[in-house]
């Protein structure tokens, strides 16, 4: 903000100099002053440093997502993620793939729209997809359930 009396602030306890802020709006240039406080109040003012956030992650999901079983080698494809112009642009895809029941998910990266998962143990597999960006991971695709019997 501007004007110091309508900044958002975040302090911090004891003698720790760092902080994490989050809930910050990406594609946002922030200016930012730190000031030392103790019981008689607070002293001056830092200079102000500038420092923008990244354009958020694609908000679209992969879509059209098709799939061929081959044993146990899943054949995946799917659409290109196209971001928004206040989106990052997409760097790539995360294919998550785990099996039903377990919380533990596997990761293949691409940078195509298409990738092979090869499932190890029989059960059925949940999978979905993202767009990775450098905003960070986009909106998941809906997920497909595929059995896996060797």
């Amino acid at each position: 903000m501007e004007q110091e009396e309508a900044a958002e602030k975040a302090k911090t306890e004891g003698n720790e100099s760092s902080i994490i802020l989050t809930g910050l709006e990406g594609n946002t240039l922030y200016h930012l002053r730190v000031k030392a406080y103790n019981s008689a109040g607070y002293g001056p003012p830092s200079n102000a440093v500038r420092a923008a956030t990244k354009k958020s992650p694609p908000s679209q999901a992969p879509s059209n997502i098709m799939w061929i079983q081959d044993g146990s080698h899943v054949s995946l494809g799917w659409e290109p993620v196209r971001p928004l112009a206040n989106e990052s642009d997409v760097m790539g895809y995360k294919v998550l793939f785990r099996q039903e029941g377990h919380s533990n998910s596997q990761v293949i990266e691409t940078q195509k729209t298409s990738a092979v998962v090869l499932l190890p143990d029989v059960g059925v597999y949940i999978i979905e997809v993202r767009a990775v960006s450098e905003g960070g991971d986009g909106t998941p695709s809906s997920q497909i359930r595929v059995p896996s019997f060797s």
